[in-house]
């Protein structure tokens, strides 16, 4: 499929775009703390700038330092950011793209730890999902002014350094949309209360923008068209304001949904359908018809199915935040007719995970997603003979980086399909597998020999004899914890269950185990149509987890009649068709019809076998074979064995 509607030229007020691709802002905590740029932070956004996108946002950039969401947050708020924004304006000039700034204010959704100062808001509504206890204080007329002040010298500073556009951040809860909203806006004076009135302030700042930039200059405005809350912002108020968006001079409305109490509508997964938010940006696009371009953000990374909205809606730009994170040369690819190599998001909110904790972002489907420059690839020139023993994700990515550095790399797969338990998790979270395909694509690409069906022993090793081996080997099922007597229903793992045919599942389940992988095989086996009890010792399912998205999960099952979970509780004993489980001293038993042992223990079995045998190769293990974690483990710990591969090779030079 041809991709000439997202690849035609565009233009947003006086602004020439060589593709209808927005770079979506991501917070990657990354910056200074002074809210300052660095070499890191230029070296990924020049990336993305040779990668053919047409406008790049950086993240939202906070004008005021009450307004930090992150203490490593890019900041607008001092001259001191000049030039940092001047020197990664020239970077991405140099590349052909654009640079636009998204202007913030944090308002009851700012950091309290971040700043150290206490948030402001329209109105005294704590933010719940954030900080919690931390109460705004009710903004004032002269602090709307300070405020409304800060953008202007704000984009005073963006035009200094050479920034080709303004966006000014009315979304996902942040204080702009905070006075739109009824949900956080209870003010009685001029701006609260009705529509217009909740509308002057942003109005007021675009307003403010446009006398400092010019009649020429594009400025643009994101909005989250429905907020996903009680009381909180719908599609039909939303329509009405983009309206007046419009008819105020507005170049661009970037539509996207929901605030921090909804994240989980924000920050979709895997599981969720594609383009979420494209039936709200349909009914804007409506309302405001020629008047003003529409982007829409949100699971479009399928270029095929981004087109055919594109085409079918009418929107002129289709903004990819994850997607450009994932795979920074997302549109060469489509230039070049490759669209199968897309590097792939899969949607696992690894990033997120990363911000909200507050060290450096990363990607977990592309190891080189913010290591651009200490991770690139370097070839050697006495390639060594590398053995990978496993063909999952860390197996794969290790022989792909491996044999592009131009080592001898062979694979060793003991099941007859690469994937490794992506072949499991994707049935669940699709968008995992698509990660294993890219990178048996990959592999074939690079003619890398795989053995399938390959258990590989110490005697294998010896009869090779490689100069290196990279264990990959993965992990098994759980081991069973309880008691077993007479017990007269099957056991599985949380592999050999979701082998099982569909057909046979019957009744009820008991899985023993709430970590991350047990709590997908409870969603799997809830789609065969039987009732599963999730027994846990731990307080909240997923512990295993960042506590965001461990969130989003529990969230989940919540919403799923078929899954009942048991908290603090442990099974005692499996008797005929009971468990027997104890939670804070009350016993109690469970009929069921199958038991799932969860979670999982590594297989690292051939690494020490290996060490123990003396064999002469340098012997590494990764992934799951060094503890069960998640795809981001075994991606970076990939890209890091390959390195030190190198520099050992390097070294024997």
């Amino acid at each position: 499929m041809a991709f000439e509607n997202l690849l035609r030229p565009g233009k947003i007020n006086g602004m020439e775009m060589r593709n209808r691709f927005i770079a979506g802002p991501m917070e990657k905590a990354m910056a200074n703390l002074d809210g300052t740029l660095n070499e890191r932070y230029i070296h990924y956004s020049r990336e993305r700038a040779k990668g053919g996108v047409a406008l790049i946002q950086l993240e939202s950039i906070y004008v005021r330092p009450e307004g930090r969401g992150n203490p490593f947050q890019v900041g607008c708020h001092d001259d001191a950011v000049i030039p940092g924004l001047r020197k990664i304006a020239d970077a991405i000039h140099e590349h052909g793209a654009k640079l636009t700034m998204e202007l913030n204010h944090g308002g009851r959704q700012a950091s309290i730890t971040a700043s150290q100062r206490q948030p402001i808001a329209p109105s005294v509504v704590p933010c719940t999902f954030i900080d919690p206890g931390s109460v705004p204080r009710e903004m004032t007329h002269e602090d709307i002014e300070i405020v409304i002040d800060a953008f202007v010298k704000a984009t005073r500073r963006c035009l200094e350094a050479g920034v080709d556009m303004i966006h000014i951040h009315g979304a996902h809860g942040y204080l702009i949309g905070q006075f739109l909203s009824p949900h956080t806006n209870r003010r009685t004076d001029e701006y609260g209360g009705s529509l217009k009135n909740r509308a002057r302030f942003a109005l007021e700042i675009l307003a403010a923008l446009r006398a400092v930039v010019g009649k020429d200059y594009p400025i643009g405005y994101r909005i989250s068209a429905v907020e996903f809350v009680e009381g909180g912002l719908e599609i039909e108020e939303s329509a009405a304001f983009c309206s007046m968006l419009a008819d105020a001079g507005i170049d661009l409305i970037d539509v996207t949904g929901a605030i921090y109490e909804s994240a989980a509508k924000m920050f979709q997964g895997p599981e969720s359908p594609k383009g979420g938010f494209v039936p709200y940006a349909a009914a804007i696009r409506k309302v405001v018809g020629n008047r003003v371009p529409v982007s829409v953000a949100q699971r479009l990374n399928d270029p095929e199915f981004a087109s055919a909205v594109m085409e079918k809606e009418g929107f002129e730009y289709i903004t990819l935040t994850r997607a450009f994170h994932a795979d920074p040369h997302y549109v060469r690819k489509l230039i070049e007719a490759r669209p199968q190599e897309i590097l792939p998001c899969i949607g696992c909110n690894t990033c997120l995970e990363r911000t909200v904790a507050r060290v450096p972002n990363g990607c977990a489907a592309n190891p080189q997603t913010t290591f651009e420059t200490s991770r690139s690839i370097k070839t050697v020139s006495s390639p060594l003979r590398v053995l990978v023993v496993g063909g999952g994700i860390a197996g794969m990515h290790a022989a792909r980086m491996l044999k592009r550095q131009g080592q001898n790399v062979t694979i060793h797969e003991a099941s007859e399909t690469l994937g490794g338990q992506i072949r499991y998790s994707r049935r669940v979270q699709p968008d995992h597998g698509a990660l294993a395909d890219w990178l048996s694509l990959q592999l074939h690409k690079l003619n890398v020999p795989v053995v399938m069906g390959s258990s590989v022993s110490v005697e294998d090793v010896k009869a090779m004899d490689p100069d290196v081996v990279v264990v990959a080997t993965g992990a098994r099922g759980g081991t069973l914890r309880a008691d077993k007597e007479d017990c007269s229903v099957p056991v599985f793992d949380i592999f050999s269950a979701m082998d099982r045919p569909a057909g046979e599942w019957i009744g009820e389940v008991a899985m023993l185990g709430g970590d991350h992988a047990s709590c997908h095989a409870a969603q799997h086996l809830a789609r065969q149509g039987v009732k599963v009890h999730i027994i846990t010792s731990a307080a909240a399912l997923a512990d295993d987890k960042a506590p965001i998205t461990a969130l989003f999960l529990a969230n989940q099952l919540a919403e799923n009649d078929r899954i009942v979970v048991h908290p603090e509780t442990t099974a005692e004993l499996l008797t005929g068709k009971r468990v027997k489980i104890q939670s804070r001293g009350s016993v109690s038993e469970l009929s069921v019809d199958a038991v799932v042992i969860g979670g999982r223990v590594s297989q690292f079995g051939l690494a020490e076998d290996l060490q123990r045998a003396g064999v002469r190769a340098m012997v590494y293990k990764i992934g799951d074979a060094a503890s069960p974690r998640n795809v981001f483990s075994a991606s970076h710990e990939a890209a890091e064995v390959s390195e030190k591969i190198r520099l050992a090779t390097e070294a024997a030079d």
